[in-house]
């Protein structure tokens, strides 16, 4: 069809910058269901990097009020970077990953045009949208522990320390979570019973999503009881995966996050990055009730026979260390306070920030490849998904 020729080159434009956008017969379907025609037309050729309106409508050949107009429509739905730089507005086009496993559906709007949009995007996350960071160590998100859970709290490192990470932001947003949003959106998968706007954003990530509509701005106080009720119900509170200008707390569901799914559906060695805290148990105190076995996202908890245990039973919850992201998540809700997060042997220190975990993951990707016997390319950059990443 000749309308597709719009789609096809927004596509060609995409990887020509380098994002990360895996063949698949999935990919054209959720461009054409995403973009109209005239927006991939616009948006071909439009660069990655933040770019003032003037500049922008010289390259489009537009009138630069008109361009504005649309642009800031498209930054209204996810489409389009907008950030204000010394009361200029400026743009740039979002990778594909930050807008449809992130800012698409963070307003949790449910209209027809999302409902359209999410099942392919289900469908190509499946088809390898969800590999991007399949043959690395070093992860987009880390688990940080909840509080309560930790047994020593005297030594907590300040990058794994929630109150810290809120102590360090000037400016906080609530957006809905992208990953349930999606699913709850998707006609052809169930419900997730976990609220969905509890998604925590900070410092230029923050600017974007509240000038924007992405979601609204909130105070420290509500972040705190959000990652309060959110601990409640057991959902995983998962950090920016490195320790300077943190953006992002998501609280995270085993059924939809993007990050449980790649261990549990697609099968990758590993979630998100653990914390430098492991599960304890107090087999003495154990009443093996299953509550932690059920709260766990990583299925890292099992009923076993124990010569100490003290109930009828004889069995008590007992733990895959490998399997353990340290979220404290069973901790949390153990009615008998039998778990307790206790610090690992080997400490590991995450990304100093964003530049550091690109490194990280291109030394990471170059390797597994190289013991795949696969050549050295260089098809894509790495997308972290973050605010801090733009820059003017």
């Amino acid at each position: 069809m000749p309308q597709d020729d719009a789609y096809r080159r927004l596509i060609d434009w995409f990887r020509k910058t380098k994002i990360y956008m895996p063949e698949s017969e999935q990919l054209l379907p959720l461009i054409k269901a995403s973009y109209t025609v005239e927006e991939a037309e616009l948006l071909t050729e439009m660069p990655l990097t933040l770019t003032a309106i003037d500049e922008l409508a010289k390259l489009k050949s537009k009138d630069p009020e008109a361009l504005q107009a649309k642009l800031d429509a498209l930054a209204g739905r996810g489409f389009v970077y907008r950030q204000t730089i010394q009361g200029r507005a400026k743009y740039r086009l979002n990778p594909l990953r930050f807008v449809f496993l992130r800012s698409f559906f963070w307003p949790g709007r449910r209209g027809t045009d999302i409902r359209a949009v999410a099942p392919h995007v289900t469908r190509y996350y499946l088809d390898g949208f969800g590999d991007h960071w399949k043959d690395v160590q070093s992860k987009g998100l880390r688990a940080i522990p909840i509080q309560q859970t930790i047994s020593d709290q005297r030594m907590i490192r300040p990058y794994e320390d929630i109150r810290k990470v809120l102590e360090n932001q000037d400016r906080f947003a609530v957006a809905h979570c992208a990953c349930r949003e999606r699913k709850n959106t998707d006609p052809g998968l169930p419900d997730c019973r976990h609220e969905t706007e509890n998604c925590l954003h900070f410092g230029k990530l923050a600017d974007y999503i509240i000038e924007n509509g992405l979601g609204r701005e909130i105070t420290r106080s509500e972040c705190e009881e959000i990652l309060k009720k959110a601990a409640e119900a057991g959902l995983v509170h998962a950090v920016s995966n490195w320790q300077e200008n943190v953006d992002t707390i998501c609280n995270c569901c085993q059924c939809c996050c993007v990050y449980f799914q790649a261990f549990h559906v697609l099968k990758h060695t590993a979630s998100m990055n653990p914390s430098n805290y492991e599960v304890k148990v107090e087999a003495e105190t154990c009443k093996a009730c299953s509550r932690c076995i059920k709260r766990c996202p990583m299925d890292a908890l099992s009923l076993q026979f124990h010569p100490r245990a003290a109930n009828k039973t004889g069995k008590v919850s007992t733990l895959n260390p490998e399997r353990c992201i340290g979220c404290g998540v069973c901790a949390f809700g153990c009615p008998t306070g039998s778990l307790k997060l206790l610090s690992r042997k080997t400490v590991s220190d995450p990304p100093v920030n964003v530049l550091d975990l690109k490194r990280r993951y291109s030394e990471e990707r170059a390797a597994s490849r190289k013991r795949k016997g696969l050549p050295q390319d260089d098809d894509y950059e790495v997308d972290v998904s973050s605010g801090e990443a733009i820059q003017e």
